[in-house]
């Protein structure tokens, strides 16, 4: 029988992540490993990294056991679980990066998916900034920066509030900035190339290896975006606010004021800002502020009520959500041209 799966977050922290800090226990309760932890994976089928099944008779399944048992059921028309959705506590910098497209992912990670990902700054300190690109405009430009010795002083620098939702396109150099706890939706792949590291040390007193060539192959410097304001249909319970449809995903936020009911058909993953409830045909579970939960797509009449704001990913359906916008789809990144 099929029911919303509410979620067991992986937590990366540690020496995996030296730049975390301890905002996911202060904002959300999370029940952290230690006060360097920079990610909760709050919905992955990652090998090693799985989140785990919370509620029902489910409860102690990885996602990969309950696509086993569920199979399109859960994930619809996707191929295997294509999403992957975190929580960042960005305590320090971190790293500058860049990630590749699926093609080159494939060929040189051993198969894997290339990543694409999107943010929602949830928190940020006054004056909090993140890097969102790089100055220069061509290949060519970008690799005489880099083998300069002159990417710090040509990274493009963007402010950021709570609030904030930006795209980050596979071959968009960035990098979140201390200060900051964001919302995350990406592609489910661990592929990233690193560019720079503010010269910070590792644990054996060594610097964070490099990955320049992969890098620079990988980049897309003519890339200059800006944060997006998205497009708003009202519709029963509230209204959804649209950000990306991609080929990857579809990003929504959902402005709940009372009782929405969710499309079936296509799974979704929900982060609640505040505290909502997921209500179905048999049952019922509150969604407190930064939980998550899986709702199959196979499974009709979910509700989700309250009066807040709860974030939903999806995998997209573009000719549907051109139809619903009209003109407005321009205002969604991805949905009238690739980028």
């Amino acid at each position: 029988m099929l029911y919303p799966l509410k979620m067991m977050p992986y937590f990366r922290h540690g020496e995996e992540t030296p730049w975390g800090g301890h905002a996911l226990r202060d904002f959300f309760g999370k029940d952290i490993p230690d006060d360097r932890t920079g990610e909760s994976l709050e919905i992955s089928a990652l090998p090693g990294r799985e989140s785990v099944v919370e509620n029902g008779p489910l409860a102690g399944f990885t996602l990969s056991r309950v696509m086993e048992e569920w199979g399109r059921g859960l994930t619809g028309d996707a191929e295997g679980f294509p999403l992957l959705l975190k929580l960042l506590d960005a305590r320090e910098m971190l790293s500058v990066q860049v990630h590749p497209d699926d093609a080159y992912a494939g060929a040189h990670e051993g198969g894997k998916l290339g990543k694409t990902e999107a943010w929602l700054v949830i928190a940020a300190e006054p004056g909090a900034k993140l890097v969102y690109g790089v100055t220069a405009d061509t290949a060519e430009a970008l690799r005489a920066q880099v083998e300069a010795g002159k990417l710090e002083e040509n990274l493009r620098w963007v402010t950021v509030q709570p609030g904030d939702v930006l795209y980050i396109p596979h071959g968009c150099v960035h990098a979140l900035g201390g200060g900051i706890v964001i919302y995350e939706i990406q592609q489910s792949s661990d592929v990233t190339y690193r560019f720079w590291d503010w010269g910070r040390l590792g644990k054996d007193g060594q610097p964070r290896a490099l990955h320049t060539a992969a890098a620079l192959d990988v980049s897309r410097p003519q890339l200059k975006l800006d944060k997006l304001p998205g497009a708003t249909l009202i519709t029963t319970g509230g209204s959804r606010t649209a950000y990306i449809s991609d080929a990857n995903f579809e990003l929504w936020r959902l402005n709940v004021a009372g009782n929405m009911p969710l499309e079936s058909g296509r799974m979704l993953l929900l982060t609640s800002l505040g505290e909502a409830e997921v209500k179905w045909a048999d049952g019922s579970f509150p969604l407190n502020p930064g939980e998550s939960c899986l709702v199959p797509a196979g499974l009709e009449g979910v509700v989700v009520a309250g009066r807040t704001a709860v974030m939903c990913a999806t995998v997209p359906d573009r000719p549907a959500l051109r139809e619903a916008l009209g003109y407005r789809a321009e205002l969604v990144a991805g949905l009238t041209k690739d980028i």
